[in-house]
């Protein structure tokens, strides 16, 4: 099928399938130590992001890594982190792999394919817009059973120092907000949720079905998610929220001249605005910073490899795709 065909967003001008492109989920674990998949997804290229919440010192230069070689992921990572495995279609992939229907961009030549039954996006299933404080939990609306994917940026002129950890509540996914007072404060934050859920399935428009069971309709956002291996990226024409994580812990000696003093600080990924006003998201947030005694310069770990999205698309159309 070509790409001539529409699917608005309910009560809008705006065509999902043919204004957008996203990428595909196809894998979100939990891993630690030393491993690796490999994934049988021809015609798709993948990319990896860590999620890691762990934010103490360690003790012989604990590693965080993701790498991706072909089809395979490896990770090396000392303790329990997040992984997210993307499938981006090449062009040219053929559609014998896919069940049913199956639609392709044709304004890429090969074509490129779009959507199916048996790929279908994660797509926005809430937003969120908090002022978050030290150890404050907030439950929402996702079932634990759904894996999420959650990006945040600040609202206001300044990076957002945001972190938070998973946990189940009541059965829902809650986020638990960092505890410590730290160098900067969290400051207001929007946070889009994904997952692949449908919300406010419309009465008539665009639908998906496998087996019988709606997959897709045309009020769903899907998500597109870039990878950050590690710095910071900028936007002069629109705001970037970036995943949740802490990605780093650094120490370096305090003073030269006093042997046995160090400043170890921990860095989280952040998003908002940098010092020059440009929208930002980056893994250099220095959220925590101490100076501690140590007979020897205290090990360092980077987790750099974060996803991150950009949200005009979801700040214009995110009420209408939600029917909030």
């Amino acid at each position: 099928m070509s790409m001539g065909f529409q699917a608005f967003l309910k009560g809008t001008s705006f065509d999902v399938l043919n204004s957008m492109s996203f990428n595909f989920i196809a894998d979100i674990k939990y891993v630690s130590g030393n491993g690796s998949t490999t994934y049988s997804l021809p015609g798709f290229t993948l990319s990896a992001a860590l999620m890691n919440t762990y934010s103490g010192q360690g003790t012989s230069g604990d590693s965080y890594t993701v790498s991706v070689s072909g089809q395979t992921v490896t990770w090396n990572v000392k303790n329990t982190s997040k992984l997210i495995v993307t499938a981006t279609p090449t062009a040219g992939a053929d559609s014998g792999m896919y069940f049913g229907f199956s639609m392709y961009d044709y304004s890429t030549n090969p074509r490129t394919f779009k959507i199916a039954p048996d790929f279908t996006p994660y797509n926005l299933a809430q937003v969120i817009d908090i002022s978050p404080a030290y150890d404050q939990i907030f439950q929402t609306n996702i079932p634990a059973s759904v894996p999420i994917m959650a990006f945040h940026r600040a609202t206001g002129s300044t990076y957002d120092h945001v972190w938070w950890t998973e946990i189940n509540q009541n059965g829902y996914w809650t986020f638990k907000f960092r505890s410590n007072t730290g160098l900067n404060a969290m400051q207001a934050c929007r946070i889009y949720i994904f997952a692949k859920l449908l919300i406010n399935t419309p009465v008539w428009g665009f639908f998906l079905y496998k087996n019988g069971s709606m997959v897709w309709h045309n009020n769903c956002l899907p998500l597109k998610m870039n990878i950050l291996n590690g710095g910071t990226v900028t936007s002069a024409a629109q705001p970037l929220a970036i995943s949740n994580g802490v990605t780093s812990a650094r120490a370096i000696q305090t003073d030269p001249s006093v042997p046995g003093t160090y400043t170890t600080w921990y860095e989280c990924a952040s998003a908002g605005r940098d010092s020059s006003g440009n929208y930002a998201a980056t893994t250099l947030d220095r959220y925590f910073q101490n100076i501690i005694p140590s007979p020897s310069l205290p090990p360092s770990w980077v987790a750099g490899t974060v996803g991150y999205i950009e949200c005009d698309i979801y700040d214009a159309y995110y009420r209408q795709a939600l029917g909030v």
